[in-house]
């Protein structure tokens, strides 16, 4: 992970349970370097206005590139709903469009994770039990294979504790029972977590 966006952005304390959002480029290292490039650019202009869409405030947001992707942690205060609708929404309709613009080697399907916990930082940016489950959960091989295997944009996970305390108390944001279990290990870390394929049209 690399340093924050802006060192303008006031920084979070440590240790302040947030919620957090990953997302990875299905396939990037697979592009040549200018591919790459491109699909950076516009996923980053995915981001903000897919979160600008959903209320979010992007420039109060804390951001990690990941090279293929980035970490974000939303600020406390901010509704957690918004990480399931509408934003998986915005982004689906963002993928849509560039999809549809872009030849074959520019087309992008995007891996998802939403976690909550807490997080903690020093000088060289994030860290913790909670961020690492985050990141174990986006490289999980099963959702990997999911998206692969689909027709879908993008392939969201969430975790135990975020479909508990979220998704499975408040249906009306989106239906509890479109999304499966998962139960598998990434680097000695235990990920038990819930997929869901938004737009698989199969």
């Amino acid at each position: 992970m690399t340093r924050t966006r802006r060192a303008a952005v006031p920084e979070l304390a440590s240790g302040q349970v947030c919620a957090m959002f990953a997302v990875d480029i299905a396939g990037y290292t697979d592009r040549d370097e200018e591919i790459q490039l491109h699909l950076r650019g516009a996923l980053y202009e995915m981001l903000r206005a897919a979160f600008g869409a959903c209320g979010i405030p992007w420039e109060r947001c804390q951001l990690h590139d990941r090279g293929d992707g980035a970490l974000i942690i939303i600020p406390p205060g901010i509704p957690t709903h918004s990480l399931v609708n509408p934003l998986p929404g915005q982004l689906r309709n963002q993928l849509r469009t560039h999809n549809r613009i872009v030849t074959e080697p520019a087309r992008m399907q995007l891996r998802a994770a939403i976690h909550i916990g807490p997080v903690y930082r020093d000088d060289h940016g994030f860290a913790g039990e909670d961020v690492n489950l985050l990141c174990r959960m986006l490289d999980a091989q099963p959702l990997r294979r999911a998206l692969a295997a689909s027709e879908a944009n993008l392939a969201l996970i969430v975790s135990d504790h975020f479909y508990d305390t979220v998704i499975r108390r408040h249906p009306s944001l989106t239906d509890p029972a479109a999304f499966r279990p998962l139960r598998t290990l990434v680097k000695r870390t235990r990920v038990h977590a819930w997929i869901h394929l938004p737009d698989d049209t199969r």
